[in-house]
């Protein structure tokens, strides 16, 4: 048996009314369940990924945190160990017997003393020498260490050196003595290694002049600005790293006076 449903919709005074068969009315009910399903279906699956957007962005901003708290933590051990270097100079000096006093017995007889000295002056004088203290060149940075965004995404990420603007050919210099640990050709990327776990990187060069294992000394010519690797426009990008870690070298080593 399949007797129609009357339905009546009163409107006013006026009343309507639509006949429906039970074949009808089912076909009705089963579309709405349908559209009612697809609907939750999609508004889940709709708040899964806005869920997820919010737990990525509080991992990406975590993770910052973290390596901010590690990279603040290396500078200030950074700087400790730069005090202590400055100190070394102090010691020696004060190790030296004053003029007029007695010498003792116990202290070491003059040509040991002075062979002594010798090895420890010679010892800071390397280790001076080796320090990365001057610029690898001359100009303006325009993009220092820190959060910056990116000038290919525009998000925001960490810039680990200093990017200075120069044009291409303009002779860059080893900022110390060092030994060159690598170079990528393709990249243009030097990497040189000062001992005491202090490394420069040197990179977007046109031409190179030194090679792997090859020792160099603080103010020598090792290559030439360029414009290789993901590079926006000709510059050097220069990076001091202690332990692997980027630091600011403006804040501790090198004057602000040559970024003029």
């Amino acid at each position: 048996m399949n007797s129609p449903y009357s339905i009546m919709v009163l409107r006013g005074t006026q009343v309507r009314r639509f006949v429906v068969s039970q074949k009808g009315l089912r076909q009705l009910l089963l579309a709405g369940i349908t559209v009612v399903f697809a609907g939750g279906v999609l508004f889940s699956d709709y708040i899964e990924a806005e869920k997820k957007k919010v737990d990525d962005v509080i991992a990406n901003g975590q993770a910052q945190k973290d390596k901010l708290t590690v990279l603040r933590n290396r500078a200030q051990e950074v700087q400790k160990t730069l005090v202590q270097w400055k100190g070394l100079r102090e010691r020696i000096q004060a190790s030296l017997p004053r003029r007029g006093e007695p010498a003792s017995e116990r202290e070491y007889e003059g040509e040991e003393l002075q062979q002594f000295l010798a090895a420890l002056q010679g010892e800071l004088k390397q280790m001076i020498a080796s320090l990365p203290s001057e610029w690898p060149i001359n100009g303006q940075v325009v993009s220092g260490v820190g959060m910056r965004p990116s000038p290919w995404t525009g998000k925001m990420e960490y810039h680990a050196g200093l990017d200075i603007p120069k044009p291409i050919g303009t002779p860059v210099q080893a900022s110390g003595d060092a030994v060159v640990e690598s170079i990528d050709g393709k990249r243009g990327t030097i990497v040189l290694n000062h001992g005491q776990e202090i490394t420069t990187l040197y990179s977007h060069l046109s031409k190179i002049f030194v090679n792997e294992g090859e020792r160099v000394r603080k103010g020598q010519p090792i290559a030439a600005v360029g414009n290789t690797g993901k590079s926006t426009g000709p510059h050097l990008h220069y990076e001091v790293r202690v332990a692997g870690v980027a630091i600011d070298p403006r804040q501790n080593l090198i004057s602000a006076r040559r970024e003029e």
